[in-house]
């Protein structure tokens, strides 16, 4: 059985990753709330019995042609952010349907910039603003079953509109929509549990803005990730996500259509686990190149995070 410390692995990457400020989807605003790309290097497995702090950070820089930014027509956006998210997670001993209960709660705040070209009824002209204040409040539940050689788990992800939110091309960083995702991961680890393979599968669905009128399509997205363990504590691994709006945008103010987009991402991640002071602390870090968008954000995305056993 691996380290407790490696195991927290999985819970950086669904709880710590979900809340930040996330890369774009081909919904409103271009703006998704699930993080792609948190699910890859031991997705499936569960932590010990406890209460754990989560600190993730990222940055995303990439664009899309055309999008609806706060109830306007964008004809080019561009966008970069910077996100740290907090999470108070706990771990129960009672065991529920022979698994491993998790939850916890995220308060995200991030730095964004937009520039674009908005089409208004005088013509197109350049914009940029940029600002930063407080995300949309992430609750997980998590629910994890392990064996000796593969381990898996569900989750429901919810997103509460408790964010910074004006309507406008402004750096809005809440959505101002409920929003929701059910996701099943795993991971086999075969033999002496050096290689593994892991993966996760997610559908997330979307309430209505009501300042803009605007009801975001539901989402659907695939990670996978295979890692090597070359020391207890150190792992390093390739990731890669592909991502597709399957619902249509509706509402009033879906003046653009559909925008179901797509993108897919790929790039090296690397795990690291220690103890200190009898706490397990466990560094993650991801980078993606994104490729192949279709009305959807294409860019660069990395992050990082720690969890610590309190």
């Amino acid at each position: 059985m691996r380290h407790h410390a490696c195991k927290l692995t999985s819970l950086t990457a669904l709880l710590a990753l979900a809340a930040v400020a996330a890369p774009a989807s081909a919904t409103e605003g271009a703006s998704g709330m699930y993080l792609l790309g948190g699910q890859t290097l031991d997705a499936g497995l569960s932590p010990p019995p406890g209460w754990y702090l989560a600190m993730a950070a990222s940055q995303y820089n990439g664009s899309v042609g055309g999008t609806i930014q706060g109830g306007l027509r964008v004809a080019e956006l561009r966008k970069k952010s910077d996100g740290l998210t907090t999470f108070l997670i706990f771990a129960p001993k009672p065991r529920i349907l022979g698994g491993q209960l998790v939850l916890s709660v995220g308060m995200p705040y991030a730095y964004l910039r937009l520039t674009g070209e908005i089409d208004g009824p005088n013509g197109v002209r350049k914009a940029a603003v940029s600002g930063s204040g407080k995300g949309d409040t992430v609750m997980v539940a998590r629910l994890g079953w392990q064996s000796a050689t593969f381990s898996h788990a569900v989750s429901l992800t919810a997103w509460a509109p408790t964010g910074d939110y004006q309507k406008g091309f402004t750096p809005s960083i809440g959505h101002n929509r409920w929003a929701g995702d059910v996701m099943w991961a795993f991971t086999y680890a075969p033999g002496n549990h050096r290689t593994e393979f892991s993966g996760a599968i997610g559908y997330d669905f979307n309430g209505p803005n009501t300042l803009t009128h605007y009801r975001s399509g539901n989402e659907a997205h695939l990670e996978l990730g295979l890692g090597r363990r070359l020391t207890p504590h150190l792992e390093l691994g390739l990731g890669a996500y592909a991502y597709r709006q399957v619902t249509a945008d509706s509402g009033a103010g879906a003046t653009l259509g559909a925008l179901k987009g797509r993108v897919y991402g790929a790039g090296p991640a690397v795990n690291y686990s220690l103890q200190v002071g009898g706490h397990g602390l466990v560094f993650l870090g991801r980078y993606f190149k994104e490729f192949d968008a279709e009305r959807h954000f294409q860019g660069n995305l990395a992050l990082i995070s720690a969890t610590l056993s309190l």
